[in-house]
């Protein structure tokens, strides 16, 4: 049986007949190779476009690590450097950066405190529920917490009163007191980041602090 000119053809390059063109011989077309180069081309920038992501993730992610602020209180009845007897209320800068403090708010058995002048009748007052003007006026120290930047390793005294024989039962009454105070605060740090923190737990990030000037205390 006679073979048409096209089977011959095919028997002689030993390719299928049906064989497509792009592929005959082994060779690819030119718009086969341009698809080829163009999906590689996407892949390429796809993988450059995600290591570029991680990378600068990685590079935010270091950067809020260096700038993370962290308040903590600090109380005690002795200063540790000298040895004397007084009573202090700090608020310190633990963290790696510095501390916007927005605000700080102080509670006695969930009473807030304005000032350490308010505090001291409510906590403090002699059996008889007086406190005698000079007693309270002896010796203390105060300062107010809140707006203040605290860099790194810095602190705020929010009330001090040293040890002396004239207000020794003052003191004594205060001594016991401090350890019933509470707080609450807000503070950010130098990305903007903001945490809200009762001293107690863990601070929480806020999108922004919620200043209220008339809880804030004053000192």
């Amino acid at each position: 049986m006679d073979s048409s000119p096209e089977e011959d053809q095919a028997g002689k390059n030993n390719t299928p007949a049906n064989t497509p063109a792009s592929v005959r011989g082994g060779r690819f077309s030119r718009d086969t190779l341009n698809l080829v180069v163009a999906v590689c081309a996407v892949l390429i920038s796809a993988a450059s476009f995600v290591a570029s992501y991680i990378q600068s993730d990685a590079a935010l992610r270091q950067v809020k690590a260096e700038t993370w602020p962290y308040l903590q209180l600090e109380g005690g009845n002795i200063n540790s450097a000298t040895g004397d007897r007084i009573i202090t209320l700090k608020l310190e800068n633990v963290g790696v950066g510095p501390a916007n403090v927005k605000s700080f708010e102080l509670y006695y058995n969930d009473q807030h405190i304005k000032s350490v002048y308010r505090f001291i009748p409510i906590c403090c007052a002699d059996e008889d529920g007086v406190l005698r003007p000079d007693i309270l006026e002896a010796g203390f120290i105060t300062s107010t917490p809140a707006p203040k930047i605290l860099a790194s390793g810095d602190s705020a005294l929010i009330f001090g009163l040293p040890y002396t024989a004239a207000n020794s039962a003052l003191w004594a009454r205060l001594d016991k007191a401090r350890f019933r105070l509470k707080a609450r605060g807000c503070y950010c740090s130098l990305l903007g980041e903001c945490y809200e923190t009762d001293f107690v737990s863990a601070p929480v990030e806020v999108q922004a602090c919620a200043v209220n000037s008339r809880l804030n205390y004053s000192g």
